[in-house]
């Protein structure tokens, strides 16, 4: 069995892997994200590089060959991450092909100066700019102005995490898909998560796959968030042809200790919770996380990455039940 590299859609590498002096302790959400924040003022530009190298080690170790990560933009890190960032892409280039976007954790109302750093962030060769549509207190003026920014560049990418919190009154995935479809964005644009569609009616939710579908968006699911929240609906919005696809998330971070950056693994997570257990529906599943991105840039550069990845056993099924290291990983940068 053979496959081309799988994807990772979604992933935070500037902030994982947690290096001495920082640990995980099971504490509240909040009290976690203070740490992290903490953590940011303190990190320097060559700790970030080592967290990101740490996580993207693992990655190609079970035959990853894109990886689609946010790199956090605010006053804590300023642009030491982006910095960063860029650097290791380019250290990478031979072995993986690195989007990185440009994000957005923190919200405007916390760092209205986050907004300068973005456009900052556009001008030095990031490849999308995030947001997260539950960070302010307005989450439709965030999207705007995401928005906004995103299109006085030439970027290929738009992503936001999308109603994260799963709740019903932090619902704005249907304006993201109003919006985007105005802005004539289609797959240009990304929805990662998007708790909340698995918690309201069911007129709210065909209305809104309904939306997301015309808009031309693509969804994607992370299926470790299962930890704290409801997972997307992903097989409704797959059977109204919304283009979907998979990210591992944070990678061993105050958000998540654990994660081996192994995406058979989280294709093997999203199969336990959303049911994916027919044969056929394996077959999708798995098609998923060995997709392209639909962009010509980034498929040259996987053409010349050119990584082949070679598995014992006859069927999807058996590799998404054992989730193996490859057993052959051809590469050969053209």
């Amino acid at each position: 069995m053979n496959y081309s590299g799988w994807k990772n859609y979604h992933a935070h590498i500037d902030k994982g892997f947690l290096i001495p002096p920082y640990t995980y302790k099971d504490e509240p959400a909040p009290t976690r994200a203070k740490w992290t924040r903490d953590a940011k003022v303190l990190m320097t530009k060559s700790e970030i590089k080592l967290t990101a190298s740490l996580a993207l080690e693992k990655m190609h170790q079970y035959g990853t060959a894109y990886v689609r990560t946010h790199v956090d933009v605010d006053p804590l890190y300023e642009l030491r991450a982006v910095e960063a960032l860029l650097e290791v892409q380019q250290e990478w280039k031979d072995r993986m092909v690195i989007d990185l976007i440009a994000f957005n954790q923190e919200g405007f109302d916390r760092f209205p100066e986050t907004e300068i750093l973005l456009r900052e962030a556009m001008s030095m060769g990031v490849n999308g700019v995030g947001g997260h549509t539950s960070m302010d207190k307005d989450g439709r003026k965030h999207i705007d102005t995401i928005m906004d920014i995103a299109c006085e560049g030439d970027l290929d990418w738009i992503e936001f995490h999308t109603d994260e919190t799963g709740r019903v009154d932090d619902f704005h995935l249907p304006y993201l898909a109003k919006v985007t479809t105005e802005r004539e964005l289609k797959n240009k644009v990304t929805a990662i998560h998007c708790c909340s569609l698995a918690n309201v009616d069911d007129k709210q939710v065909m209305e809104t796959i309904e939306a997301v579908a015309q808009s031309g968006m693509t969804v994607t699911t992370c299926p470790t968030a299962i930890a704290t929240r409801s997972l997307t609906r992903v097989k409704e919005l797959a059977n109204a042809g919304v283009p979907i696809q998979l990210g591992s998330d944070n990678l061993r971070d105050y958000f998540n200790p654990l994660g081996s950056g192994n995406m058979l693994q989280y294709g093997q997570l999203l199969a336990y919770v959303s049911r994916f257990y027919e044969a056929e529906e394996i077959d999708q599943l798995i098609g998923w996380l060995n997709a392209e991105p639909e962009n010509e840039r980034v498929k040259q550069q996987l053409k010349e990455l050119s990584l082949n990845l070679s598995y014992q056993g006859k069927t999807n099924t058996e590799l998404l039940a054992e989730a193996p290291l490859p057993q052959l990983i051809e590469q050969s940068v053209k």
